[in-house]
């Protein structure tokens, strides 16, 4: 699903033992994902269940299928993002990666910038998966 550039971007340092988890753990996060409303066939799906979360590299590290909801219900709650959103990330850093459920779309949202992510006025940094795996590519120091 993901294009050749991409997927050997997220395989390249991938640890055997990473692999064994993600087959391992399958079921679960397919069941999961279903769960928070994401198909196994959607692009969020693919990488979560063919690569997992930790192969994005980038300044800031996304979140196993399992933390998702509780990263979700933390960002609703503390940061006043409004519902149709997940979180992917939590907000150690200076933000939170945003996955809009709706379109597909993925969005930094630094701190300070909530409000315009409510009202509508924060644009995404990728309108959809694949394209903000490209972003993360473009900023990783390693790739």
């Amino acid at each position: 699903m993901f294009p050749t550039d991409i997927a050997d971007w997220l395989k390249k340092d991938r640890t055997a033992e990473y692999a064994e988890y993600l087959v391992a753990s399958l079921a679960e996060t397919e069941a999961t994902l279903t769960s928070l409303g994401i198909s196994k066939n959607s692009e969020l799906g693919h990488l979560y269940l063919h690569y997992g979360p930790s192969e994005v590299g980038g300044w800031y590290s996304l979140v196993e299928a399992d933390e998702i909801a509780e990263c979700t219900e933390y960002a609703e709650e503390e940061l006043d993002v409004p519902p149709g959103f997940l979180a992917l990330s939590s907000d150690e850093g200076e933000g939170v990666i945003l996955y809009e459920k709706a379109t597909g779309a993925v969005f930094d949202v630094e701190f300070g910038q909530f409000e315009a992510l409510g009202t509508g006025e924060l644009k995404p940094v990728a309108p959809s998966v694949v394209e903000f795996l490209r972003w993360c590519k473009a900023n990783d120091s390693d790739a």
